[in-house]
């Protein structure tokens, strides 16, 4: 409909939708990685997974397919209204936390529709996307060994059904393109809510002079800031691609360079190496789609605006929380030095810029020390095994500690992984190693060695799809969901800061559908010139 001669705006719902979406996973790998463990804020959040996964499944359908087939869904009802009051009542042993068996109960009863009309789809209907038969075999081995595995965990079937279904909805391009756009303005969305949240009510006091924004611990912090520079760097590639306004540019790099800085503050060696990593690769790609030699100018743009925009970021993140008095501290935070509602802005609580700069240059010269004096090559250390005289009296440096971990847990890998119980050994009299700080021992250590091995060829497997097409004909879906693949892969080389529950996980399953489904890495400017 137009009015007066002008046409009507169209407001992409379905792409507001999945933003909405992963605003809520955000939420749940903030909630997932603070909560105290004992009130069930963890155990509900880390369930709640399946719930925006569900909703980008069910905007693809229409009412006129459940009044079709409505027999199943009317059984199903009445069956998931039976077992879930047959569940609260008997599974009280199996799930002690009220709140976690609501959230559980609510998942199994939406996923029993879901599952009826994948099947329908599927198998009457015959209508699923084309697939890369020998990726989605891959893929569906893995899940399977993780699921048989000694783990004793329950999400690998989980999320096998969710993504199963998520892979064989035959969504069309548009929704394709909906769902990944909608990925990255979600990501985006959630850094601003998060920040704004943390400039009320999340005071940079001194405790450890490393910035936590919402998170409790700074790793998680650098981890978030890596994803939202890699969302950049794949608005970019689009900014670019469609030789948009001048005006874009310049935001994204202000924006880059505002990332950055609070980067830097998390004073976390990792994620400086991973966020400066990406933005070689960022540049790399932008020189590669201009066909020009901009890459030094755009990284020396980039530098300099970092620089200039460090002061006023951290001044933003030190006073602006003083203007209010409700600073609100996480599982384990609580101090009675920390800053309260009570102290002045001007309190000695507060981290000043100069505290900040000496314990940053001086983490950075204890690495440069760490490196030359400690060579990994050169260490031979042996782990403590579980209750038994720790290792070491007193923590090592950085380096013998990775290697002590990474040697333990490589020597205990076998073909079909070990419970949680079996896990960990005693560092140091106060230092117990509980994970691997690798992602991909940790998949072994968990599930096995062939399904670790599944796990990192699909990964390498997609980044080098990515590439081809990128490097073919300058595709910014390809790039983006490299970018996107990029940070978690490498940030998990040395640390495990992912969990069923963190926005890496529902990320990387999302961004596979690219890979397993034809038309899934279609570039999204192309598709935007199609559909006009």
């Amino acid at each position: 409909m137009a009015i007066n001669g002008t046409k009507k705006i169209q407001v992409p719902w379905k792409r507001v939708i999945v933003a909405l979406c992963f605003l809520m996973i955000n939420i749940i790998n903030q909630r997932y990685h603070t909560g105290s463990g004992l009130d069930g804020i963890v155990e509900t959040f880390r369930d709640l997974v399946g719930v925006p996964i569900a909703v980008m499944i069910v905007i693809h359908y229409k009412w006129e397919d459940f009044r079709e087939y409505k027999i199943p869904y009317l059984i199903w009802t009445g069956v998931g209204i039976l077992g879930g009051i047959l569940f609260w009542n008997l599974s009280g042993d199996l799930i002690y936390f009220a709140n976690d068996r609501i959230t559980v109960i609510l998942e199994v009863f939406l996923y029993g529709y879901i599952v009826i009309h994948t099947f329908i789809s599927v198998v009457i209907e015959k209508k699923y996307p084309k697939l890369n038969k020998k990726y989605a075999i891959l893929w569906l081995v893995m899940m399977l060994l993780m699921v048989v595995s000694r783990s004793t965990y329950i999400w690998p079937l989980a999320f096998l059904i969710m993504f199963g279904c998520f892979y064989l909805t035959d969504y069309t391009k548009q929704e394709q393109d909906d769902i990944y756009q909608g990925m990255l303005d979600g990501i985006i969305l959630s850094f601003f809510v998060f920040q704004a949240y943390c400039c009320m009510f999340r005071p940079f006091d001194p405790w450890d002079n490393r910035y936590k924004a919402i998170f409790n611990n700074s790793n998680h912090a650098a981890l978030f800031y890596c994803m939202v520079l890699a969302v950049i760097g794949a608005k970019i590639m689009q900014i670019y691609k469609k030789k948009a306004h001048w005006i874009w540019k310049v935001w994204y790099l202000i924006f880059a360079a505002a990332v950055y800085s609070l980067l830097f503050m998390t004073i976390g060696r990792l994620g400086w190496i991973v966020g400066f990593l990406t933005g070689i690769l960022a540049l790399i790609f932008i020189a590669h789609l201009t066909h020009k030699k901009n890459f030094i100018r755009n990284g020396i743009a980039l530098l300099l605006c970092t620089c200039i925009l460090f002061v006023p970021v951290f001044s933003i993140v030190r006073y602006t929380p003083a203007l209010f008095h409700h600073p609100v501290w996480f599982w384990g935070e609580w101090d009675k030095d920390r800053v309260h509602a009570w102290d002045p802005w001007d309190s000695w609580k507060y981290v000043d810029m100069n505290e900040f700069m000496e314990t940053a240059l001086g983490r950075i010269a204890i690495s440069v020390s760490e490196l030359f004096s400690s060579s990994p090559f050169a260490i031979r250390a042996y782990a403590a095994e579980p209750n038994k005289i720790p290792m070491f009296e007193a923590a090592p440096d950085g380096f013998t500690i990775r290697k002590t971990i990474y040697q333990y847990y490589f020597e205990h890998l076998n073909l079909f992984g070990h419970p949680y119980s079996e896990q960990g050994f005693q560092m140091t009299a106060r230092y117990w190693i509980g994970h691997a700080h690798d992602i991909y021992l940790q998949f072994g250590t968990d599930f096995g060695i062939i399904a670790m091995i599944l796990f990192m060829i699909l990964l390498g497997w997609g980044a080098v799809i990515a590439i081809r097409k990128f490097w073919k004909d300058g595709n910014t879906k390809a790039a983006g969901s490299l970018f996107l693949l990029f940070v978690p892969c490498v940030f998990g080389i040395f640390e495990y800061c992912w969990g069923v529950g963190s926005l890496t996980i529902p990320v990387l399953f999302v961004l596979t559908r690219n890979v397993l489904c034809d038309g899934g890495m279609e570039d999204v400017c192309s598709s935007e010139e199609n559909n006009r």
